[in-house]
């Protein structure tokens, strides 16, 4: 088939008196050429999604979907015995309704046979199911998943669920193994894990592009080479799963004994897609005038039954055109969102424009939202509550809507760079969706990528120039002599030990050194108000370490700029360690700020108090100040003077200052202002690991008194999660 031939018969598809019949037989001949079996497929999964049209036909139609090999799509109530016996060989060990296609089956059973797979295929090709079938086939005892989100954890956490009877489902760093176990994990809390105790294997890695750095500074992917070389070193069997991959670096599949398979033509869902040209060149404020003509004019021509994602490049942009879409009028009021909204109004804010968009089926999702939030959200939109969806890249990355439509409002990433073909591919391949949309819709706002389908390295095990100098420091024993002298600079240093720099992974080596020789120098000026180990430091303490956190370790740039100086970092600190809920803090920063400016909204108030929360309090700065405790008590203890241990401290911090597991339970879905309700009734304890936790709190989820210190929202959210713990 030539794409003439391809296009007029999606023409007549889409025409609205087609002849069935002469279309099938059209197909059938075209098949029987063996010529392009992708445009084929492509055109019998959009006459799958006119089958009601053409019932006097569908058999004919369906013994091409057999011969293309899409058998969950099969229809078995015309097939003969032969044909049913044949197709039973592609039911996977899932269960006995759910049918691998051929490609699938290809992949699962080479898998089984012992193979080690990494798989480039389209995002509709099914490629978490073969994880599904790998662990319904019980040949792995301890299988480790490396997803790049928490959003894909959560989902992942939920669709294997079923699978608690055999295995236990571990997303935390520190919970404890059973015999068998699905460990669930980004890559930095691989390597956060001691899998010693544990006898791995099997481990899959998600989205393994990222192993290819996508820029000099690129230290997720330092820490997913790290994940992998951790694991490769503890087991051998693997499969990696990504997108339109042209290939690996050579050498690769004799190094690490694996296969590369590529399948990027094979799809279970079609797609159009409408490009919409930008004229308008500058700045955004400028630019978004067109682009809300071509955005307003798609919008109309959507069903209110359709579902929509809509890509923006950062969580700011998404708020706004979250407000935008609401303000055009094109949803209706969703009263089954009425109790959720209320919610968000009385913890957070009563004019945040989230709970004023929910109530009309509009809501954005970003990784600076509360992650129950975000979680929820997401049902939301599955359940078809929330019609339109703006989001980040945050929730493209694996995570699986029902969304028909992809609407693509930002055509980069970041800033001017412009999406990179993976990013795109990942976005419209949410469009569409097996058994419930055969045919999904693209638009595109701007241009589409060039293709680039590069061949993906994995410096880590190449030592090629694509290592950073963190990876390399991680494998020093394994080095030539080229990439030892790379990293001369840190093995010949005096100051601080490689083992005490490798432990801070994530913190720049550099700031450490620099850290490390500033104190050296100030060591008796500095002492006194460094040797604290006390959970609440005295004023001058904590001023102190704000003043290292911002002079050497460039806190500024972190948070989105949620925290400006030392003395606003030691204030909002305070408020952290006097327990000050979200609405307090909110209010108060919006008061303060909308006295100096008239423009000033509740979402700005609501956006930073989100960005120093989540970025700050729960990641960076205990991550930052462990390395400061570290090094503070060698540097001491080299001049004989005494040290402090913040350790104590950093763990408060945290957790928010609250009970350890709270923060945990909000990636179980379970907000904070929940949590805390529960945990007095549940009998909750600073010694009680997640594990236990998880057990309180399932055993108290129907006592009296906890369904009365709740509100009807925060009832109906914890009966659903709980049957997911």
């Amino acid at each position: 088939m030539n794409i003439a031939k391809y296009n007029e018969l999606k023409d007549k598809i889409n025409a609205e008196n087609s002849l069935w019949l002469e279309i099938i037989i059209e197909l059938i001949n075209e098949y029987n050429k063996h010529v392009n079996y992708h445009l084929i497929q492509d055109l019998v999964l959009r006459m799958l999604d006119k089958k009601d049209l053409f019932n006097e036909n569908v058999n004919l139609l369906n013994r091409l979907v057999l011969e293309l090999g899409l058998f969950p799509y099969v229809d078995a109530d015309g097939l003969d015995f032969k044909t049913k016996l044949g197709v039973g060989v592609f039911l996977s060990p899932i269960n006995q309704e759910t049918k691998f296609h051929v490609k699938q089956a290809e992949v699962y059973y080479r898998i089984i046979n012992g193979e080690n797979i990494v798989l480039s295929a389209p995002t509709s090709f099914g490629k978490s199911l073969i994880i599904d079938a790998l662990i319904s086939s019980q040949c792995f005892n301890n299988i480790v998943v490396v997803v790049p989100t928490i959003a894909l954890m959560d989902e992942l956490k939920k669709k294997f669920h079923k699978h608690k009877a055999t295995y236990k489902i571990i997303t935390q760093s520190n919970q404890d193994a059973a015999e068998k176990n699905i460990f669930i994990y980004t890559q930095e809390r691989v390597i956060e894990r001691n899998f010693k105790a544990t006898n791995v294997d099997f481990f899959i890695i998600d989205e393994f592009y990222k192993l290819a750095p996508s820029s000099n500074a690129d230290y997720r992917c330092d820490r997913l080479n790290i994940a992998f070389h951790k694991l490769y070193n503890i087991c051998k069997r693997f499969y990696m799963l990504g997108p339109n991959i042209d290939g690996i670096i050579d050498g690769l599949e004799d190094d690490l004994n694996c296969s590369f398979v590529k399948f990027d033509k094979y799809k279970t869902v079609a797609a159009d897609e409408f490009y919409y040209e930008l004229k308008t060149k500058g700045k955004d404020e400028y630019v978004d005038i067109e682009r809300d003509k071509y955005l307003t004019r798609i919008l109309k021509n959507i069903s209110s039954d359709e579902q929509t994602v809509i890509y923006c490049k950062s969580p700011k942009r998404a708020n706004f055109l979250m407000s935008k879409i609401l303000a055009m009028g094109f949803t209706k009021k969703h009263d089954e969102n009425k109790l959720f909204t209320r919610w968000l109004r009385d913890n957070y804010h009563p004019e945040w424009s989230l709970a004023n968009a929910v109530d009309y089926g509009v809501a954005c999702h970003h990784a600076k939202l509360p992650r129950a939030i975000g979680a929820f959200i997401v049902d939301s939109f599955n359940k078809k509550r929330i019609s339109v969806l703006v989001c980040t890249s945050t929730l493209i990355e694996g995570v699986n809507t029902n969304a028909k439509n992809v609407i693509i409002y930002d055509d980069c990433i970041t800033g001017r760079t412009k999406l990179d073909s993976f990013t795109f591919n990942n976005i419209s391949g949410r469009s569409g969706r097996m058994f419930e949309h055969f045919v999904g819709k693209i638009h595109i706002i701007g241009s589409r990528p060039k293709q680039q389908l590069p061949l993906i390295d994995i410096p880590i095990v190449t030592l090629s120039e694509n290592a950073s100098d963190s990876m390399l420091l991680q494998i020093q024993n394994d080095l030539s002599e080229t990439n030892l002298t790379r990293i001369f600079k840190y093995t010949h240093q005096q100051i601080l030990p490689i083992e005490l720099i490798n432990k801070h992974q994530g913190v720049s080596p550099e700031k450490l050194l620099n850290f490390a020789d500033a104190l050296m120098e100030q060591c008796g000026k500095w002492h006194n108000v460094m040797v604290w180990d006390s959970l609440y430091p005295t004023k001058d303490q904590l001023n102190h370490l704000c003043f290292i956190l911002f002079k050497y370790f460039s806190l500024s740039r972190m948070g989105s700029g949620a925290v400006k100086t030392a003395s606003q970092l030691h204030t909002r600190l305070r408020s952290i360690m006097s327990h000050e809920s979200d609405l307090k803090l909110i209010n108060d920063e919006y008061s303060y700020w909308k006295s100096r400016n008239v423009d000033y909204k509740p979402d700005d108030a609501v956006q930073v108090i989100f960005d120093f929360k989540r970025n700050l309090v729960s990641y960076n700065l205990p991550k930052i100040i462990l390395a400061i405790n570290d090094i503070q008590k060698l540097i001491f203890s080299r001049f004989d003077y005494s040290f402090g241990d913040y350790t104590n401290f950093c763990h408060a911090l945290e957790a928010h200052f609250e009970l350890p597991t709270l923060v945990t339970l909000e990636e179980f879905g379970i907000p904070m202002q929940v949590s805390k309700k529960i945990a007095k009734i549940a009998n909750i304890t600073a010694e009680d690991n997640i594990d236990i936790t998880l057990s309180k709190i399932k055993s108290a989820a129907e006592k009296k008194e906890v369904i009365n210190s709740l509100g009807e929202f925060e009832t109906s959210l914890l009966k659903s999660i709980v049957c997911f713990l």
